[in-house]
């Protein structure tokens, strides 16, 4: 969601910009700078922040968060950043449309725009992102030489939210220079450049909720979300065990998904809400592969899933999702796109950095200049 179009920035490509993700529980930043042995990981860092300030999404004290973004970014010196919207009150649409020119087509777009996103369209903000040709081919003896119309995927959010959080940087004495959907900054961080050559599902799995994001190519085709997350881990080792947050915290990160006598109860508590993610994913997984959305669509099943989000790296989840799906199953690297291993080794650990995939794709946006 490249928003900035609403949102008139300052010139922004000579500016040191930081990106910030909010969620529910935590603000996430990174920055990522031009070097001459290339790029390089700047200030970053993650604070959490109580229950209720954000849910779903929605901010529900404002003066509350732009204060804990006040408390991390005045002490850096930061003026400008990219921040995420939440892929909870986004849209996501593919429309069928005429050959136009860009002006044309997004007029066109306005018109359709009430069939397929169930907002006012005084009270969206919307992008759009023309699939590419090579992301098609023809079947059943389609030809594709000369296509009569133009897949679009529009990407709508409503507008106060977008105001509002404009509205909360502001008031933290930052400058919002654009706005994106944080699934967008998904995919640039975990697909190499050009985007993957079949369908890939994200499953970002965090504290409050876990995303499923389905990419063609560099195209964001389908995001959802559920609650069901790394906090409901939580809420069931604490529940088993008769602990505390932060023990069944530690305990899930020790033992996780470990079979055996020693961890019965701990992987009992933990195996119904793995389950549940696993039956989500496999639920849009199907729904993807038997309902291709026209017969131009290219290689329409899913060929993998990637994982990432904070809580995706526990013991044996990779594990239990690939013999479940039977679909390969891989951790995300967030860094494919910024530097080697064999050349450069970021500061943040690569089990924390999973948790740092959206903030890295949009300093990934933010140096690049896009």
């Amino acid at each position: 969601m490249h928003l900035a179009r609403f949102f008139p920035p300052p010139k922004f490509l000579d500016m040191p910009t930081m990106a910030v993700d909010i969620s529910d529980r935590s603000v996430k930043y990174a920055e990522l700078l031009s070097t001459r042995r290339g790029l390089r990981l700047g200030r970053f860092g993650a604070k959490k922040f109580e229950a209720n300030i954000v849910e779903a999404g929605e901010i529900k004290k404002p003066a509350e968060l732009s204060s804990v973004l006040a408390s991390i970014f005045k002490p850096l010196g930061t003026g400008y950043v990219i921040a995420s919207l939440p892929e909870e009150r986004a849209y996501v649409a593919t429309l069928q449309l005429p050959n136009l020119e860009a002006a044309a087509l997004r007029g066109a777009i306005e018109l359709e725009l009430p069939e397929h996103i169930p907002l006012p369209p005084a009270e969206a903000l919307f992008d759009h992102q023309v699939i590419p040709r090579e992301e098609r081919v023809a079947h059943d003896g389609i030809r594709d030489d000369a296509p009569t119309h133009a897949d679009v995927v529009v990407y709508a959010f409503p507008r106060m939210l977008a105001q509002q959080y404009v509205r909360v940087f502001l008031d933290a004495g930052l400058q919002p220079v654009a706005f994106e959907m944080e699934t967008q900054a998904l995919a640039r961080s975990l697909l190499p450049p050009g985007g993957a050559l079949a369908p890939v599902m994200i499953v970002d799995f965090g504290k409050t909720r876990t995303t499923f994001v389905i990419v063609v190519g560099a195209t964001v085709r389908f995001t959802s979300t559920v609650s069901v997350a790394g906090e409901s881990l939580d809420e069931g080792l604490m529940k088993a065990l008769g602990v505390s947050a932060s023990e069944a915290e530690r305990t899930k990160k020790e033992k996780g998904m470990i079979k055996g006598k020693k961890n019965d109860a701990v992987f009992n508590a933990l195996f119904p809400i793995v389950a549940a993610v696993a039956d989500e994913i496999q639920r849009h997984v199907l729904f993807w592969n038997t309902h291709a959305e026209h017969a131009h669509q290219a290689h329409p099943q899913i060929s993998k899933i990637i994982l990432c989000g904070g809580d995706a790296n526990l013991i044996g989840f990779k594990e239990y999702l690939a013999q479940k799906l039977r679909l390969p199953v891989f951790m995300g690297n967030v860094w494919q796109n910024v530097s080697a291993f064999d050349e450069y080794v970021p500061e943040i650990p690569f089990n924390e950095s999973l948790g740092f995939a959206v903030a890295v794709g949009m300093a990934l946006r933010a140096v690049r200049g896009e």
